[in-house]
């Protein structure tokens, strides 16, 4: 009886969440980033990547986001494999003014070449030039920690 109880009141703060996102959305802003990695683990020297992301205003200031693309981390010795991994994250944006940014994510990296699936953390923060153009920096671990140094566009 109690899981249903923790069930049914989980429903109904999800289904408040999204008519209250539903609200103050209007429609997604779409953005492509290419992206180069720097690995704080001595196994890897560099890395390259594009994320995809989604972004809802939430409220005045706050934005969620959904993420996806391909990133690889490159080896510094011949004995390891790149890893490449397929984030599949989502998150939050907040505002501090019209230009400046914090953010913070949750998912999931998917391994290719043998490697698992790990749990993705992350946070960063970016500076939008315009509507169109912004760039950031991000902290994660996904597996292993790394920077993120990002350029958007906007689509």
């Amino acid at each position: 009886m109690k899981l249903k109880n923790y069930f049914t009141i989980a429903l109904i703060g999800i289904a408040s969440t999204c008519f209250t996102t539903q609200l103050h959305a209007q429609s997604a802003k779409v953005t492509l980033s290419p992206e180069l990695l720097i690995p704080f683990s001595r196994a890897y020297s560099v890395g390259i990547g594009g994320i995809l992301e989604a972004e809802w205003p939430a409220e005045k200031k706050l934005g969620l986001t959904l993420a996806t693309g391909v990133e690889t981390l490159f080896p510094k010795n011949d004995w390891y494999e790149n890893y490449t991994f397929l984030p599949l994250k989502g998150g939050i944006k907040y505002y501090v003014d019209r230009k400046f940014y914090l953010n913070f994510n949750l998912g999931a990296a998917v391994g290719f070449n043998g490697y698992g699936t790990n749990f993705l953390v992350g946070g960063g923060m970016g500076y939008k030039f315009n509507n169109r153009i912004d760039a950031g920096l991000r902290i994660e671990d996904a597996g292993t920690s790394y920077a993120a140094l990002r350029v958007g566009f906007r689509l």
